[in-house]
This record gives C-alpha cells, sequence and structure tokens, in this order.
C-alpha cells in the first residue's frame, strides 16, 4: 500500500490536520482543522452561502458541514440567518470575531506551510505543488 498515490496523499493529509490541530489546541482559538475550510468559504465569499452551498463547493455531505456550522456558530465566529425569500434555506455569515479568527488562523496556517517547505527545495514546493494541482484536475473530471 506505501507505494499507492491515494494513499501516500491520504496519510499526508491525516498528518496535516493531526499537526494542524495540535497547532491550534496551543493558540486560544476553538478550532478544528476540519472546521476552517468552512470559515474560509463563507470569508471569501461575495454574497451570503446557505449550508448547502458550502457542503457543495466543500464536496462534503450537508450533515457534517451542519455539524461544523453550529459549533462555528456557538463560539461565535458565524451566524445563521434565514432566507428572506425562502425560510427553509439558511444563509451563514462571517462575525467580526470570525473575521479576526481568520487573519490569525491564517498566520497559523502560513506557519505550518514553512514548517514544511522550509525542508524542501524551492523546486520541490513548485513541484509538489504542480502534481498537486494535476491529480486535483485528473480527479475532479
Amino acid at each position: 500500500m506505501g507505494a499507492l498515490v491515494m494513499f501516500n496523499i491520504n496519510r499526508v493529509a491525516h498528518l496535516f490536520a493531526k499537526k494542524g490541530n495540535r497547532e491550534l489546541a496551543k493558540t486560544s482559538f476553538s478550532l478544528l482543522m476540519e472546521q476552517l475550510p468552512v470559515l474560509f468559504i463563507v470569508h471569501a465569499a461575495d454574497e451570503l452561502y446557505s449550508q448547502q452551498d458550502i457542503a457543495n463547493a466543500l464536496q462534503k455531505d450537508k450533515a457534517g458541514i451542519q455539524r461544523s456550522i453550529q459549533t462555528l456558530v456557538r463560539d461565535g465566529y458565524l451566524r445563521v440567518t434565514s432566507d428572506a425569500s425562502d425560510r427553509r434555506k439558511n444563509l451563514i455569515e462571517m462575525t467580526p470575531a470570525g473575521k479576526k479568527i481568520i487573519e490569525q488562523v491564517s498566520e497559523t496556517a502560513r506557519n505550518m506551510d514553512k514548517l514544511v517547505t522550509d525542508q524542501l527545495e524551492p523546486g520541490e514546493v513548485e513541484t509538489l505543488t504542480r502534481l498537486l494541482n494535476k491529480v486535483t484536475v485528473i480527479l475532479r473530471s
């Protein structure tokens, strides 16, 4: 199994998540790595997204996204409002605390990225990024 690309990518992703959670635990953030994509999607959006929009963008199941959103709402980073035209639809927006945490978490993410990339040659970082992008394109088709 060690020679299979999908297992190696999965192992690296798991190790990044584990290390990221340890780094986040050292800070005052009440966040887990799995919640960060939800925060970043909401932060980057030009309009308010629904829970389903976020699930679609992240290619995750709606129930898992809903749990992350509930936790992020409880911790004060997101706010849920009903859509004025469709009461069944919940819209998600960033709170001021959420905007602040994005800045702080981005710094933690850059530090983690630097931890890895500092151990690689510049050409290796470029090759790794190019290959990961290529794998992403292949898997999306």
